[in-house]
């Protein structure tokens, strides 16, 4: 009986994970403040990087920290709403906990990829990708940070080239950095190493953000189609 109970907050928190990460910010905001569409400017993309051409600075940053918001709300719900007593079982361990540090952030990031009030399209993630990090741990959101700046900056490679590899590289990194509050709901049984050296579970999670971020990415490739769609390696 505990098992399906479990199951079923499993299901319903990958559910609300979705909808939240499918909030387009970008298209009803616009809408609201500016009376015009985001995905009928520049790259057509309804994500923070669009409006932000599209609208402004002002506006187009007020909208990337909502994208963001995100992301970390639905890593601290799940955080604080799995770590209950309850999802602990006799040995110490907490499956639910672990397993929803991966499913969580994976939907709300197909959730802004795919927008159910989008008609299932979206942006590219990058918003609720750093959100999760921010809350995870700060110092893998630096360190992506700064990765993105350096092909940009040094080789002149696209945004979304740049934007690759900082998010291709935090994979590694979230492995072997120490855990940096606020999170530290992380279980023994997923770590390694002396003293819990690599971070299995903290790894896994932004693997299992980028999985959900470059899913869109194979859709490119097998329908030809760039516009509303992540395509990580064009110039635009």
């Amino acid at each position: 009986m505990l098992l399906a109970i479990n199951i079923l907050w499993i299901i319903l928190s990958c559910f609300c994970a979705y909808l939240i990460g499918a909030i387009p910010f970008s298209v009803w905001i616009g809408r609201l403040v500016k009376g015009v569409d985001v995905r009928d400017y520049n790259t057509g993309n309804p994500g923070a990087i669009n409006s932000i051409k599209t609208f402004g600075f002002g506006l187009g940053l007020f909208i990337m920290l909502l994208d963001i918001s995100k992301g970390s709300l639905v890593i601290f719900l799940i955080d604080q709403l799995f770590s209950h007593s309850s999802f602990i079982s006799q040995d110490g361990s907490n499956p639910s906990y672990t397993l929803m540090c991966l499913l969580g952030p994976f939907f709300a990031i197909l959730g802004h990829n795919y927008s159910v009030w989008l008609k299932f399209k979206g942006g590219q993630g990058m918003g609720v990708f750093m959100g999760t990090l921010l809350y995870v741990n700060p110092l893998i959101f630096i360190a992506c940070g700064l990765l993105m700046l350096i092909p940009s900056g040094l080789f002149k490679a696209s945004g979304r080239v740049s934007g690759a590899t900082g998010v291709l590289s935090s994979i590694p990194i979230a492995l072997f950095l120490p855990l940096g509050p606020p999170w530290s709901g992380v279980h023994t049984d997923w770590l390694l190493g002396s003293g819990g050296f690599v971070h299995l579970t903290q790894g896994f999670l932004v693997a299992a953000m980028v999985l959900a971020m470059f899913s869109s990415l194979l859709i490119v490739l097998f329908t030809r189609s760039r516009r509303g769609s992540t395509n990580w390696f064009s110039k635009k």
